[in-house]
């Protein structure tokens, strides 16, 4: 965060001319500090040709980061999502065709109810054993 702020004062301070950076504490400005920052030398060292090079590596960055996000996007489009999925296994036709009906029932399916079901206990209406038996 830092550097990205010095960068940018350094860019503000070469387009805008020789004029002195200060830095006061954490943050950097063109007037001086009423508390007494220092100045920062805020020139560009690099030439002409390597700030050339940085736009070219930095176009060819962003030519690259389109062409990965068409890609993926490419990607999430041909591929289909999951259907839903189920807990009891086949659908109910296709498991009495493929189970056969020479199976004994059970006795408790006669019980169980058709649909599925959750069961919630309050906690403070279960009698709970002591624990000295």
């Amino acid at each position: 965060m830092k550097s990205t702020a010095a960068l940018l004062l350094c860019l503000l301070t070469s387009l805008a001319g020789a004029q002195p950076v200060h830095r006061c504490g954490n943050a950097y400005s063109q007037s001086p500090c009423p508390a007494g920052g220092r100045i920062v030398d805020a020139s560009d060292p690099r030439s002409a040709a390597q700030r050339a090079e940085g736009r070219r590596v930095a176009a060819d960055e962003r030519r690259l980061a389109a062409d990965l996000r068409r890609d993926r996007l490419a990607d999430e489009k041909a591929t289909k999502p999951a259907g839903a999925g189920s807990l009891g296994g086949a659908a109910p036709a296709a498991s009495a065709a493929a189970a056969g009906s020479h199976r004994k029932k059970k006795r408790n399916a006669a019980r169980l109810p058709a649909g599925p079901e959750v069961v919630v206990l309050d906690p403070g209406s279960v009698k709970r054993r002591s624990a000295s038996r």
